[in-house]
This record gives structure tokens, sequence and C-alpha cells, in this order.
């Protein structure tokens, strides 16, 4: 899917529809999204199979920024590729969505952010980082189920692999705080895409 179509995917199911305070164990937290219906069917008719991608949060009115990060694993550590910024939430933001769109995140990589009536997107890399690694086997380990928000922490959303060995072993996104294990296995390549929520401002 081109880059067009997909961002106009992302803000119909972004602006659509909010997250959903459901009952659970977690006043904030992130999950994966719950589409309804038509959500699902707008995704359906422009050929894009989103769901793993959109994650909906919900807050308790004391955040200030967001920032989403994307690393690759370097020497045992997290380097950084995009990110280190933020997006200024208003004041008392409850709820929102956010929208990934990849295939390779050292390739092309596209989010979308929307909380309240606000909305941002953006994209990064190019063709040629994407044709870097052709050729590669590449799995992607999504976070699956509701998990806490806590102020000032990463929430990893994603762990990548892409390799040139025929076994991969793929763990949960929460072994983004034990890098060693990865680096263990000596793949080639390992990403990593993480969400931090913070009660302090854009410096």
């Amino acid at each position: 899917m081109k880059a067009g179509a997909l961002l106009l995917l992302l803000a119909l199911l972004l602006c659509g529809c909010g997250a959903k305070t459901l009952p659970g164990v977690y006043s904030v937290y992130i999950q994966p999204a719950e589409l309804t219906e038509e959500e699902s069917a707008i995704a359906k008719l422009l050929g894009a199979d989103t769901d793993q991608h959109l994650f909906d949060v919900v807050l308790d009115g004391t955040a200030k920024t967001v920032s989403v990060n994307t690393y690759e694993l370097m020497d045992g550590t997290w380097a950084l590729l995009t990110g280190g910024g933020g997006m200024a939430l208003k004041e008392g933001a409850k709820e929102g969505r956010m929208a990934f769109g990849f295939e390779d995140l050292r390739g092309e990589y596209r989010e979308a952010l929307q909380f309240g009536a606000d909305f941002t997107a953006v994209s990064y890399g190019s063709p040629e980082e994407a044709a870097a690694g052709e050729g590669l086997g590449r799995t992607t380990a999504f976070l699956s189920e509701r998990t806490e928000i806590v102020y000032e922490q990463e929430i990893p959303l994603a762990i990548q692999i892409s390799t040139a060995k025929n076994e991969v072993l793929s763990y949960n996104p929460s072994y983004f705080f034990r890098p060693e294990e990865y680096e263990k296995l000596g793949y080639e390549h390992v990403y990593a895409l993480t969400v931090t929520f913070s009660q302090e401002p854009l410096s």
C-alpha cells in the first residue's frame, strides 16, 4: 500500500473512534485496538490489515507528552533510529489511539497519533533503507495485551528480527529490557518500537 493511502486509512481509523475505557486491572493503560465493525470495514476497503498495528490508550488526564522511538540493537545495547522528541498533549487528555504502518522498521515506517481533536502523522525511512533488508527473513512480535502505563517509562510495542538464519526465536516485546537475550542469538538485525508517556512538558 502506498504511503498516501495508508495515512488516509490511519486518519480515518484514528479519528473515527477513541479508546474505550473497559473494566480491568489498570486504569491507565495501552492495549491492542478494538475496532468497530465500521472501522474494520474501512480497513478492508482500503486493502490493509492493520489490527496488530493499532493501539488504544487510556490516560488519567495528567500526561503532558507522548513520544515514540525506534531502535536497532548494536553491540548489546539499543541505538536510537528515529524519535527522540514527542507530541504535546492537551491538558486533561484521557483517550487516544496510535497507529503504525511498516514492514521493515529500518525501512519505510509511518506513525500516526490521535488524542482528542489533535492528530499528527509522520513518516521515516526510504526505499534505499528498505532495500538493505532484502533477502532476509523477518518476524515481528507486537504487544498483545493490555499493559499498564507508568509515566516516564518506555513501553515496548514491537520487536522485529531480520535474519538469514533458518530458525527465528521471537520473544515477547517485554524482552526489550533484556537485550542481551537477543544478542546471544546472533541475529543480523533486531529492531524495537517503544512509546513513553510523560507528565513533564516538552523541553
